[in-house]
């Protein structure tokens, strides 16, 4: 159709140059080509919203404990992320954690860049916290080296050794230790005893209490589980893999609660990552996604001091995918 004649719109034809010139950058300018967007881990994206609105509640304990494993799973974001650094370096300034406070605002301001935080969506309050504290600290957006949350990626490229442990009172061990020498058949004695070693980090021991239950009762799924967590912070995967399939294997079903099931199939999920099996755990991280809500996700990985283990997993499975 002659684009002069009646019936051919301007819009019309706005919109075949602006198609022919896409064309063009696309053909004659490679690095201009447009990638496809990265859609951000609903995992991440929930905890990142739920942080937001903690900070927006001036509840800057948990948007610390919301945030600061939601920016593992931000970089497809900039946005997002010079966001959750910035909640994060007024929370923590908010705490009076001075040096946390800027470590976060160097990495904000790495990302905000010379432009400044305008674009942001960022409300009042946030927008000129961040300006105070650049001032404060007297840190210069952009500046080289200082960009991208690198340095809080590497800190966090391998998890913590041990777990993060309450105190576990010596005498109350001591009292256990004491009674089992006395009852050394008490099944009961040797579970919580097995249980402070745990919550201790003595890990040898709680697998020597586990074997010596197992010795005697085999199939005993509660003990096979508390074995295999204890080989899997002894960095035993193979051992713990094992013992977490046998927990939520039909011939266990009568033994053992929902909730041992979803702490197994969270520690499988791990230990195939730790294995790099990536098809099974592909399905696994799958099914945890589908079948356990994430509060209680965030609860059960909190309760056994995996949440960094996750926030790495799902970072490396991210990207790797």
């Amino acid at each position: 159709m002659d684009p002069r004649k009646p019936g051919f719109s301007s819009k019309r034809m706005t919109h075949i140059r602006s198609l022919a010139m896409a064309i063009l950058l696309a053909l004659f300018l490679p690095s201009a080509r447009l990638l496809p967007a990265q859609a951000i881990d609903p995992f991440y994206l929930k905890l990142f919203q739920d942080g937001e609105a903690a900070f927006r509640a001036q509840d800057y304990a948990k948007a610390v404990k919301d945030l600061e494993v939601a920016v593992f799973g931000l970089s497809a974001d900039r946005t997002k992320a010079a966001k959750a650094y910035i909640y994060l370096s007024l929370s923590h300034n908010a705490l009076k954690n001075k040096d946390k406070s800027r470590q976060f605002l160097v990495r904000a301001a790495g990302l905000v860049g010379k432009e400044g935080p305008g674009s942001l969506g960022l409300d009042m309050a946030a927008l000129n916290g961040y300006e105070r504290l650049i001032e404060d600290f007297r840190i210069t957006p952009g500046a080289p080296g200082e960009q991208t949350g690198v340095v809080w990626e590497k800190a966090a490229a391998e998890p913590p050794a041990q777990r993060t442990k309450p105190p576990v009172d010596p005498s109350r061990i001591r009292k256990l230790e004491a009674r089992l020498k006395a009852s050394p058949d008490e099944a009961a004695i040797r579970y919580e005893l097995g249980s402070l070693y745990f919550e201790q980090g003595t890990y040898k021991k709680v697998v020597g209490i586990m074997e010596s239950i197992l010795k005697k009762r085999p199939e005993e799924a509660s003990a096979v589980f508390h074995l295999a967590r204890a080989r899997f912070f002894q960095r035993e995967f193979r051992k713990a893999n094992d013992g977490f399939h046998k927990v939520i294997s039909p011939a266990s079903e009568n033994q053992i609660t929902k909730d041992m099931v979803l702490r197994s199939t969270i520690y499988l999920t791990l230990c195939l990552h730790e294995l790099g099996q990536k098809e099974s755990l592909a399905s696994y991280l799958d099914y945890v996604s589908q079948n356990i809500p994430l509060a209680e996700l965030k609860q059960i990985l909190a309760d056994e001091g995996l949440t960094e283990r996750w926030a790495l997993l799902k970072t490396r499975n991210t990207s790797a995918g």
